[in-house]
């Protein structure tokens, strides 16, 4: 299997960068000629990690997953596109960063969070806490906008 940092930036992805206020000459050097995601990693990590919060493919949030830079990691754990097997990955992962990203990420599956709750790092168990009791809330408020609605028809 081929590295995944030897990939060449499609011309999709880079247009998500100009529609996202970066930098005319972040752009430019996108745009200079294919690049590939090491030799943007290589120029600025900032730009990986910010692909790693917003992106919604999750394709490459996999292969994001994967990076060794831990703050490329925990923004994919933050991000609600994450595949779910990446999110039960790091949900075991040992560094505290990562457990803390996918206790906050409102995509997680309620087994897991469940499970988060009970970890050993008191922020992982106050953030999997705070996305439980904001979950319910969320679908509480929506159970009775649907109710109270259909009782007005």
């Amino acid at each position: 299997m081929r590295n995944w940092l030897d990939e060449v930036i499609s011309n999709d992805l880079i247009a998500v960068y100009e529609g996202l206020f970066f930098t005319e000459d972040a752009v430019l050097w996108l745009r200079e000629r294919p690049r590939t995601f090491g030799e943007l990693r290589a120029q600025e990590i900032d730009w990986l990690r910010w692909m790693a919060a917003n992106v919604d493919d999750q394709d490459l949030l996999g292969k994001l997953s994967q990076d060794p830079d831990i703050d490329v990691r925990m923004w994919v754990a933050c991000n609600p596109m994450t595949p779910e097997l990446v999110l039960g990955r790091f949900a075991e992962d040992a560094i505290v960063f990562l457990r803390r990203g996918v206790a906050q990420n409102k995509s997680m599956p309620m087994p897991l969070l469940t499970r988060l709750c009970e970890d050993a790092d008191v922020v992982v168990r106050a953030l999997a806490s705070r996305n439980r009791i904001s979950r319910s809330a969320r679908r509480d408020s929506l159970r009775g906008r649907v109710f109270s609605g259909a009782a007005c028809d």
